[in-house]
């Protein structure tokens, strides 16, 4: 990352600008305590925004992780969840999809509620892997695949997560700055772990089937 560094701080910079205007906006209603008003509507609709956009950040990341990414165009590129309408549409409905489902386990308790928001977090990249690849899929199956894929790897993408909380506190003890750095690579570390667990997931389909056959019993073939 640190070769293309300006590049992924261009490509997050919309980002970080619409999360900064989002929070500043919804942030002073909430420590007052008071009723829903326009300016927090608008900061809520902001920030739902960057997280969207983030997503179609992801995207890149793959792409950059399986170096078909060229680096140019930032800024364009921080835009790709609206590049195409599946995209877009994909990602707002695996959004609500996913934040209803975890709420819902989280109902019963937190800790299925984290294990569920665990086995759905493959779910973008592999809808759009799925539309990249002329083999769309529905959203509730691209959340399916997720949770299959995430069989046996819950806890290793549980252990990474919390591998990263050193460099959250970083980003609080500079007022956010270091988010410039940490955010791109938090991202880019989740995009390998996916990519990676693709690779396994093809290298068994990959495996021969061998199939053993037992003894043949000698009284059988003289009878």
């Amino acid at each position: 990352m640190n070769s293309h560094f300006q590049f992924y701080f261009l490509l997050w910079l919309p980002v970080f600008i619409l999360e900064i205007i989002g929070g500043f906006l919804y942030a002073p209603d909430v420590r007052d305590g008071d009723a829903f008003t326009a300016s927090q509507d608008i900061g809520l609709f902001i920030t739902l925004l960057a997280a969207i956009m983030a997503i179609g950040i992801y995207y890149v990341s793959i792409d950059a992780i399986r170096q078909t990414l060229q680096y140019d165009k930032p800024l364009q590129k921080s835009f790709t969840v609206f590049a195409r309408g599946e995209y877009f549409l994909g990602t707002i409905l695996l959004y609500i999809l996913i934040f209803i489902f975890t709420f819902l386990w989280s109902l019963l308790l937190v800790i299925p509620g984290i294990i569920k928001g665990i086995a759905y977090s493959q779910a973008y990249y592999i809808y759009r892997d799925a539309i990249d690849q002329d083999k769309p899929i529905s959203y509730l199956e691209a959340i399916t695949r997720s949770r299959e894929l995430m069989n046996g790897h819950k806890w290793e993408y549980f252990v990474m997560s919390l591998s990263f909380i050193g460099w959250l506190l970083v980003v609080l003890i500079t007022a956010g700055i270091a988010t410039i750095w940490v955010q791109p690579y938090m991202v880019l570390s989740f995009a390998n772990f996916y990519n990676e667990l693709i690779e396994q997931s093809a290298d068994q389909d990959n495996q021969p089937t061998i199939e053993t056959t037992g003894p043949t019993n000698s009284s059988d073939s003289d009878q």
